[in-house]
């Protein structure tokens, strides 16, 4: 690992490009570097890229040429348990989802542009995340079954792949990610993939949980 003069990792980017991110965010596209090139991402190789990647990010504020992984702990936790973007453990490793491949791929642009907000803005409210969550619905192998495949009855591990989740994955998460397929389709008024979604929604409320 490269440091600079005051003993810190040196980065990719300007400190004040990554300082005001979001954490998560940024996880998940540390993820998504080291899957991308090929290796397993695993605990340690988390930290290693997080740190490497963002350091006054995630540093050990006593310390801060170490990094301090109870940060990145408390946030893959997040990131698989509360948001659905990745899925795994520590002892098998980390695995991005659907849903965390959107979000990666906008840190990526936000990142590689200069981004520079003093506020984070809320996914919700990006139009650019609803065209890319619509672009993953008619793109998705689920979907093409259904347009292809006269009564196709979306099976449940199929379901919660296509809903960026695993077969581990609570059914609040993967609620939460069809109501967001729903939303990217009204707010760009598309109604092709609306009867697939509701065919969705009743299946996913015969899960339990």
């Amino acid at each position: 690992m490269k440091t600079n003069k005051k003993g810190k990792a040196q980065s990719l980017y300007q400190v004040e490009v990554y300082k005001n991110y979001g954490i998560d965010q940024l996880v998940v596209y540390a993820v998504k570097r080291i899957l991308d090139a090929n290796e397993e991402c695993t605990f340690e190789r988390l930290v290693y890229e997080c740190f490497t990647l963002f350091p006054e990010k995630f540093e050990f504020k006593r310390y801060p040429e170490w990094p301090d992984s109870s940060r990145i702990t408390k946030s893959w936790l997040r990131c698989r348990t509360d948001k659905g973007w990745i899925a795994g453990t520590v002892k098998e490793g980390f695995r991005i989802t659907s849903a965390g491949e959107i979000i990666a791929k906008k840190a990526k642009r936000d990142l590689s542009s200069g981004y520079t907000s003093k506020k984070i803005q809320p996914p919700k409210k990006s139009r650019e995340r609803y065209e890319a969550v619509l672009a993953h619905i008619k793109k998705s192998p689920e979907f093409l079954k259904s347009v292809e495949i006269e009564g196709y009855d979306i099976s449940l591990s199929e379901l919660k792949s296509f809903l960026g989740g695993t077969l581990e994955t609570p059914k609040r998460i993967l609620r939460h990610n069809l109501n967001l397929y729903f939303q990217a389709a009204a707010i760009y008024n598309d109604s092709s993939v609306i009867p697939f979604l509701k065919r969705c929604k009743k299946k996913l409320e015969k899960i339990g949980g």
